[in-house]
């Protein structure tokens, strides 16, 4: 919706599934994190719409990365203006897991090939300390908000806090987190 003019346009999709995590990359290109449900699991992902393009399928775009990727579980993306890739990532290929085992993180990404370009935050392996289910796990990272340009993140891995250019700054009193909800 324009907010100077008031007009509107919808994009829609017969597919199973529902988008979350609307992201810009320019003043045309809309980014959002699809999850399929059903037959439609395939076209879950991180998907770029040009939203100058004609027509109105929700799913027509990009799909700049998708939610499994080389054995890996992308558990969320999205697009910077910087044209890269913020992404909270699962390493699935980690069979065995001790004290100090990174199992997934956050990553930046290229957003034209989906190549990776650094390790913004590694996630550490957890620890249960339930008497019934005690030992070492994969956790995983939430990414519960980025600023338009990837240089400042909310946070959520071994601990919640800030990312501010590759410095993490934990907030005091916050434990990690398994659902975030905010927005710069």
């Amino acid at each position: 919706m324009s907010l100077a003019t008031g007009a509107t346009r919808t994009w829609t999709t017969g597919r199973p599934g529902r988008p979350a995590g609307v992201s810009w990359a320019d003043a045309q290109r809309l980014g959002f994190f699809w999850e399929g449900g059903g037959a439609a699991q395939g076209s879950s992902g991180l998907w770029e719409l040009d939203t100058a393009a004609p027509g109105h399928a929700l799913l027509s775009g990009r799909l700049v990365l998708p939610q499994v990727t080389g054995g890996d579980t992308v558990q969320y993306a999205q697009l910077t203006t910087a044209r890269t890739v913020i992404a909270a990532v699962t390493y699935n290929g980690t069979a065995h897991v001790r004290r100090g085992t990174v199992v997934g993180g956050l990553v930046e990404l290229s957003a034209r090939t989906g190549r990776p370009l650094r390790t913004l935050l590694a996630e550490h392996a957890a620890y249960a300390v339930d008497p019934g289910h005690r030992g070492w796990y994969i956790g995983s990272c939430v990414l519960a908000a980025a600023d338009s340009t990837g240089s400042h993140l909310l946070v959520s891995c071994d601990r919640f806090g800030r990312l501010d250019r590759g410095r993490f700054t934990a907030l005091p009193g916050a434990a990690p987190q398994s659902a975030i909800a905010a927005a710069w």
